[in-house]
């Protein structure tokens, strides 16, 4: 978890740079002649043209300025609203100090005199050195700068755009809820094709499945699935096959936040062995549809914030795998190589959440993942009832990195893209299958395998019941 946090302020970091025009609150005061004179002002800044040292002294305006306004009141003369047309120039000056756009620039100059106006209209205010401001031609009312905050550099509340960006980060978890869903659904009850169960000299056969899967190393996460399906011969080498199930996945987030993906899917195999072969080639596809909720949790100001999203997620996935027979045989078992390739399309609905200080909106998200698997099976009957098999196998992705995560705050003012993540590219699992006959028609099937770390599950599970008839 401390790696992932480090992580999204790092991202958030780099998101600063991409955000464009953004507005700052400006306040002056009369501190010298304390006539009770005030103003307010906001301006806008192109932060992505802006230098991060600024030097303008001169009447004029600077591209990287782009609106400006400024309300006056409680002086003598010159009292009103301002715009950027009544200004003749600016004075912008950090004599050298590098300035951090996303905090207060007033206490970052090197005096109030660094950020001065010059009007151009009769009432406008006029700058004077060193560090006031007149509000008419006269020697009248002074107004000296005295705070220079962003406004939406950060929603309202957010002491930094680090920490903003870094509670939307577990929103793209999202993503890899549907995608660790699908891949528990493929790899756990189904990581053997359905040929490879025995049969029971019957043609046809229909079957249960409980699913589970956990990960704590890199994500908390709590996955599970259950299924029911039916198979059946077509001619001497074919073997067709159709399940629908139910998955869920639950993860913790950061800041106390949470999210769920639930929903159902269908899925279809088809597996070929050639006649008197014992090798065997598979396919599988799924589609899922479900409904991934998230409460986000997030600082704002000194306590924590909730709010809460809905998305309607899809997963498309297909297999090909390729089982050999028993090439090697030693201590009694049969070692069997296999190899698969998959090819996971996930996509996360945009959706706008409700509720919180500081909610915000998030658009869609795609992504193709790809990933191989090699690996050997070795089998042993331990009786007439009874078979063993143990698995080891390599799994390689290779996509890049994931979707990014894009969208804004609901006041429109902060739109953010942090950038996807890559993949753990390798990662070895081990499992081992029991295959137990209750009686000459109905077959029990328990599997268990763990992972290093990876884009597997640390730990999976599934029980199953096959009758054949």
């Amino acid at each position: 978890m401390t790696k992932t946090l480090k992580a999204s302020f790092l991202l958030a970091a780099a998101a600063c740079t991409q955000l464009a025009a953004a507005n700052f609150n400006l306040t002056w005061s009369d501190t010298i002649n304390m006539s009770g004179a005030t103003a307010t002002g906001v301006i806008g800044l192109d932060l992505a043209t802006i230098p991060t040292a600024p030097s303008h002294i001169s009447n004029s305006i600077p591209t990287w300025i782009t609106s400006f306004t400024m309300t006056i009141t409680g002086a003598s003369s010159g009292n009103g609203t301002f715009t950027l047309a009544d200004f003749s120039g600016f004075t912008f000056d950090s004599n050298g100090v590098t300035l951090n756009y996303t905090t207060d620039l007033f206490v970052q100059l090197p005096s109030p005199a660094s950020f001065n106006v010059q009007g151009s209209s009769v009432n406008a205010p006029i700058g004077v050195a060193p560090s006031t401001m007149l509000t008419d031609a006269a020697f009248g009312d002074y107004l000296v700068l005295t705070s220079f905050t962003p406004a939406s550099v950060v929603p309202a509340g957010v002491p930094n755009i680090a920490a903003w960006m870094s509670s939307l980060n577990g929103s793209a978890r999202l993503y890899n809820a549907a995608s660790t869903l699908t891949t528990l659904q493929l790899e756990g009850a189904h990581h053997r094709p359905m040929l490879s169960y025995d049969r029971m000299g019957k043609e046809s056969q229909a079957w249960a499945t409980g699913d589970f899967g956990s990960s704590s190393r890199t994500r908390d996460i709590h996955t599970t699935t259950g299924e029911a399906g039916i198979n059946w011969n077509l001619g001497k080498s074919f073997l067709f096959g159709f399940a629908a199930g139910h998955g869920e996945q639950n993860q913790d987030l950061a800041f106390g936040g949470s999210a769920s993906t639930k929903g159902d899917y269908a899925l279809a195999e088809l597996d070929y062995r050639p006649e008197g072969s014992q090798w065997i080639v598979s396919l599988i596809g799924l589609v899922g549809s479900y409904e991934s909720k998230i409460n986000r949790g997030y600082t704002n100001g000194a306590s924590t914030d909730f709010s809460n999203g809905i998305a309607d997620t899809i997963s498309r996935a297909a297999r090909l795998r390729v089982d050999a027979p028993a090439l090697v045989t030693f201590g009694g078992f049969g070692f069997a190589p296999y190899a698969s390739y998959s090819v996971t399309q996930t996509v996360v609905g945009a959706y706008t959440e409700t509720g919180g200080g500081l909610p915000a909106s998030f658009n869609e998200q795609e992504h193709n993942a790809t990933e191989g698997r090699i690996g050997v099976t070795a089998a042993k009957d331990l009786s007439a009832a009874t078979k063993l098999l143990l698995t080891v196998e390599a799994i390689h992705r290779f996509d890049g990195a994931g979707p990014a995560l894009t969208g804004q705050d609901l006041t429109g003012a902060v739109s953010f893209n942090l950038p996807g993540t890559a993949p753990s590219p390798d990662c070895v699992r081990f499992g081992f299958d029991v295959d137990h006959k209750l009686n000459e028609n109905t077959l029990l099937n328990i599997s268990a395998h763990v992972s290093t770390v990876g884009e597997a599950h640390d730990v999976s599970a599934a029980v199953s019941i096959r009758r054949a008839f």
